[in-house]
């Protein structure tokens, strides 16, 4: 994956604006995450983004696109994921191993939430990434039982 590049500060935070997952923002800690420019990356169709077992400790926020995760095999697509989704979680808690692998479906544009951007944000900030990454966790709990 490549950093973004020709994505104007402006065109960051509007898309940061309609994702659910940064709903419970403030303006100013939009504007402050679009400024991360290192954390903005592009996948292209059928790039493998998240590689099963691997032990990178990062999760993605889908900006645009469609990313598809894939069977253990590594060949059929179980499901999609679309805009305001976000994967990889798990291993970004936990320092497991990935426990999918995921590919680009067409173009992407995600933002990469590594521990290194925790550090740099307020902890209101990281509060609420917190509070996404617990919803998403217990109404995947909830569903399965």
């Amino acid at each position: 994956m490549k950093k973004t590049t020709g994505l104007s500060h402006a065109h960051i935070q509007m898309v940061l604006q309609k994702i659910p997952f940064f709903r419970g923002f403030m303006p100013d800690e939009r504007e402050r995450l679009a400024t991360e420019q290192d954390s903005f990356v592009v996948a292209q169709p059928k790039e493998l983004i998240v590689l099963k077992g691997s032990m990178e400790r990062s999760f993605y926020i889908l900006l645009s696109g469609v990313v598809e995760v894939i069977d253990r095999e590594g060949r059929k697509p179980i499901f999609e994921l679309i805009p305001g989704d976000f994967f990889g979680e798990i291993s970004f808690l936990s320092e497991t191993p990935r426990t999918a692998s995921v590919r680009a479906q067409d173009v992407c544009i995600l933002m990469r939430i590594d521990q290194q951007l925790m550090s740099r944000l307020r902890s209101e900030m990281r509060e609420k990434i917190k509070d996404q990454l617990i919803d998403k966790l217990v109404k995947r709990i909830l569903s399965q039982g």
